[in-house]
Order: structure tokens, then C-alpha cells, then sequence
């Protein structure tokens, strides 16, 4: 269960084929755009795709503007539609994703405790919720994403994280029993070739030129402007962002303007799986991620793309991307944010390449791939599936049946209490836009007025204007009148 469209999602979609390569049967559950419950086939995977509420929330005025938008809201109704068909598939183990999906996790283990099904749930936690930070939807969710790991990370029966220093920072802030088992956000070992279509060739670029490569989202956040800046320091060095979107665009308008517009590169987005083939005739990864909570946790797929890829790297100080490079030795790090110490580490790396590619051994690949991942994930499966669970008692149906009723009866008084507030906003900018009309129209379609007397009239209805707070409305109505 996710909180998202699915498809891209390497590592839901790798999740559950862990469980159809053992030899269960699974679907994902997601999100579509569409009215209507879809049901189709990603990578081998079937999924239900639920209708996001947001089209119709937006409707109505309660979704759509940031800093009114309630996540509580948005995931009240998209439970009651995602529920039934949740229980319609009749899960023996339930496995929800990433922090909107602790939610989802929690309304479906209530809701088959009430139908009498006590079945093992797992949650994966993708992100360090209070270390967030950035775009304001990641305000805006924060402190109810907050609330809900308060009250229900102590209820699934196995939990899952992407780092050990995430899964410790858990432990401490949660005062956890026992520690999120650490599955990686790592490549798919037996898909790497080494014949298929590669970057430098796509780029058209000599072997003997340096190649630096970043793959991935490209963000504010993952310190890109400090990665151009720096590679236009380093003599010869061609870049290639293996990405795309506006931001990408801005990157390159920026290396255009720092002189390296021949030098820096774009390639879209390659499909996962081949991520690691293609750019594996760059010379060196590189990842810039500033400091802020949750890059602190982080260890990024894309490091391990690099890492079987053969490329030696050069991250950014954040915690745990030092603590690898520095256990490991394949590759340098550097001050994150500062240009100069990224052109240095840059130069380190690609001066003492085959010194650090050494060092990535087909043992360091192993313990980083996603064979290892999806042994764990069985292993999981297994034991609690062969756990056995006690008939559910009367009392326990009874209180999750209560505790369904609470949930549907909150929503209904914050559906009722945020759409007055939006009927009350709306009637008050009718109210500002009567009183900007009726003296524009007395205006408008009074009889021609000698000069002063014009001046003494908008005078007074500027007045008038200034005292409702409507000033900047009324000189934009004046001016439409009058010209």
C-alpha cells in the first residue's frame, strides 16, 4: 500500500516482487488520477489504483491552496474508498509504504481486525519525517505526518527503513522494542551489462575525456548548483545530468553562464533497472545533498548505482554518506555547499580513480544489492506468516469497529468545519467585491461631472475603499473606469 501513482516507485515495485519471486501472490495498492478504481499490471505486478480525492476536494475549495490544504482530509476520503477493495483482495500480511502510508497501513489493520482477520503488518519508513524540509508541502505534511508516527508506528509488527542511522534516530525518538530491519535502496545485481548502450556514447564523447555523471531527481536540496559550479573549476571535465525536468533547464542556463556550456550534458531519465549499465563508462558519481535532517540519514540509490556501476564517487558530507566513503575508501567527500572543496575532492577522485574503483569489490557489491534486500524482506514474510495468531476476540473486533466509527466521524466534522471556512472566505471576497462595485458603478453611471467634482467623489470613495482595507482593488477599479 502507497500513497502514489506506483509506476517509478522502484522500490515498492521491487517489494512486492520479492513476495511473487517466494512464491506468494501480490498487489499494490496506489493512487490514480482517474474517477474510477483502476486495475492494471506494472512490471509484472498487478495493482488497484484508487481514486485520489483531491479533484473533488479541489472542487469544493478545500484542496488545491497550500497553505489551506489538510493531508487529514485528503487521506480520510481516500481510505474509505482504498478499504474495501483492500479488503476485497483478502490479505494474509499487509505492507505499507513510506510516511502517508503509515495511515493507509493503519486504517487497513483496523479495519481487518474488525472483520475479524488479525494479519502481520509491515511498514516501510522511506524518509526521516522530522528532518524534512524544503517545498511547503513537506510543511504542510510534516506535523501530521508527526502525529500519526506517535500513534501508530508501535503498532505494526515489523518495520522496515533505508538506513542504519535512520533506523537508530527511530529506536531513540520512538523509544522502539526492537530496530527497523535495514533494506537498501540498492540496484538489481544480475541486471547489469556491460554491452548494452552506455552514457559517453550517447554523449558522443572520447574515451580519454573526464566524465563526471549525476543521475536522478535534480533538486535545490541535492546541491546541484555547488555540483556545476565546482565542475566548471575543474579543467576539461565534462558533466552530464542523467535527469530531467525545469530545474535541469535552470542547471544548464547556470553552466552556461559559468562557461561550461560545451562541457555540461543532459540524458532523460533511463529505466531503473539500467541505470547502472548506462552510466558506466563515466569516470566518477557524484551526489551533493545538503545538510538538513533528513539528508543526515540518507544513503541514496543513486550511490549505489554508482557503486555497480565501478564508479568511484564524490559525495557530500551529510552523515551517513561520509560515514560509507570513509569506511569503504571508494571514493572523497566534501564540505557540502562549498564550491571549492567540491572541485578539490573532484580532483582527488579522478586523479586516484583506479586507486578508489579497487576497492569495489564484487563482496561490497553483494552486501549492496537487491538480491540481499529481497532475502530479507522473505525472511520476514515467512516468519510472520508462520506465526500463529490466536482467533480475535470479541472485545478487539468491537474496539477497532470504534475505532473505524471515531475515525469516520472526525473526518465528517473537519469535512463540515474546513468547507464552512471555505463558504465563509468566499462570502467575504463577495462582500469586498460588492463594495468595490457599487461605488465604481455610481461612478460609472452617474451623470458627467465637472472635474472637481469627480476628484471629490473618487476622493471619498477612496476613501471608503481604504477604510475595508480594498485600496489596491479599488485604484485597479478606478483605473478601468477612468483609464
Amino acid at each position: 500500500m502507497v500513497y502514489n501513482r506506483v509506476a517509478g516507485d522502484s522500490r515498492v515495485i521491487k517489494t512486492a516482487q520479492a513476495a511473487l519471486n517466494a512464491g506468494y501472490s501480490a498487489t499494490i495498492v496506489g493512487v490514480t488520477s482517474a474517477t474510477s478504481v483502476e486495475r492494471a499490471e506494472i512490471e509484472g505486478v498487478p495493482v488497484v489504483l484508487v481514486p485520489n480525492p483531491s479533484g473533488s476536494l479541489g472542487k469544493l475549495g478545500l484542496w488545491g491552496h497550500e497553505q489551506h490544504d489538510d493531508l487529514r482530509l485528503l487521506m480520510g476520503f481516500y481510505v474509505r474508498r482504498a478499504i474495501p477493495e483492500i479488503l476485497d483482495l483478502n490479505p494474509d500480511i499487509i505492507h505499507s509504504h513510506d510516511m502517508i502510508g503509515l495511515k493507509i497501513g493503519a486504517a487497513a489493520k483496523h479495519a481487518l481486525l474488525a472483520s475479524g482477520h488479525d494479519i502481520p503488518w509491515v511498514h516501510d519508513l522511506h524518509e526521516f519525517v522530522a528532518g524534512l524540509e524544503g517545498n511547503a508541502r513537506s510543511v504542510t505534511y510534516k506535523p501530521i505526518c508527526l502525529g500519526w508516527e506517535r500513534e501508530y508506528l508501535i503498532l505494526p509488527d515489523k518495520l522496515t527503513t533505508v538506513s542504519d542511522l535512520l533506523a537508530s534516530k527511530l529506536v531513540r525518538r520512538y523509544c522502539l522494542k526492537e530496530a527497523p530491519q535495514v533494506t537498501y535502496n540498492v540496484p538489481v545485481a544480475g541486471a547489469f551489462s556491460s554491452t548494452g548502450r552506455d552514457v559517453r556514447s550517447a554523449l558522443d564523447l572520447p574515451s580519454g575525456t573526464p566524465l563526471a555523471v549525476f543521475v536522478g531527481g535534480a533538486t535545490p536540496l541535492r546541491g546541484c548548483d555547488t555540483i556545476v559550479d565546482a565542475c566548471a573549476q575543474v579543467e576539461g571535465l565534462h558533466l552530464v545530468f542523467v535527469s530531467q525536468g525545469k530545474y535541469v533547464e535552470e542547471m544548464k542556463s547556470r553552466a552556461q553562464r559559468m562557461g561550461m556550456s560545451g562541457r555540461f550534458h543532459t540524458h532523460p531519465y533511463v529505466p531503473s533497472d539500467q541505470v547502472s549499465s548506462f552510466i558506466r563508462s563515466a569516470d566518477l558519481g557524484i551526489h551533493g545533498l545538503v545538510h538538513y535532517g533528513n539528508a543526515q540519514v540518507a544513503l541514496p540509490n543513486k550511490m549505489f548505482e554508482y557503486l555497480h556501476a565501478d564508479l568511484p564517487m564524490v559525495l557530500s558530507d551529510v552523515e551517513s554518506m561520509k560515514a560509507f566513503i570513509d569506511e569503504y575508501g571508494v571514493g572523497a567527500t566534501f564540505e557540502a555547499g562549498n564550491v571549492t572543496s567540491c572541485a578539490d575532492a573532484i580532483r582527488t577522485v579522478l586523479s586516484k580513480r583506479e586507486s578508489f574503483r579497487s576497492r569495489i569489490d564484487a563482496g561490497l557489491k553483494l552486501r549492496y544489492c537487491w538480491e540481499r534486500q529481497e532475502e530479507k524482506i522473505q525472511e520476514i514474510y515467512d516468519h510472520l506468516l508462520k506465526e500463529r495468531r490466536d482467533e480475535v476476540a470479541v472485545e478487539r473486533r468491537k474496539a477497532a469497529a470504534q475505532w473505524e466509527v471515531n475515525e469516520s466521524a472526525s473526518l465528517d466534522s473537519a469535512f463540515s468545519c474546513r468547507l464552512a471556512e471555505v463558504m465563509r472566505r468566499a462570502q467575504i471576497q463577495q462582500e469586498k467585491a460588492a463594495k468595490i462595485a457599487r461605488p465604481l458603478q455610481a461612478l460609472n453611471n452617474a451623470a458627467p461631472m465637472s472635474k472637481t467634482q469627480t476628484k471629490s467623489s473618487v476622493g471619498t470613495f477612496m476613501n471608503i475603499a481604504k477604510n475595508e482595507g480594498l485600496l489596491h482593488a479599488f485604484r485597479r477599479g478606478i483605473t478601468r473606469v477612468f483609464g
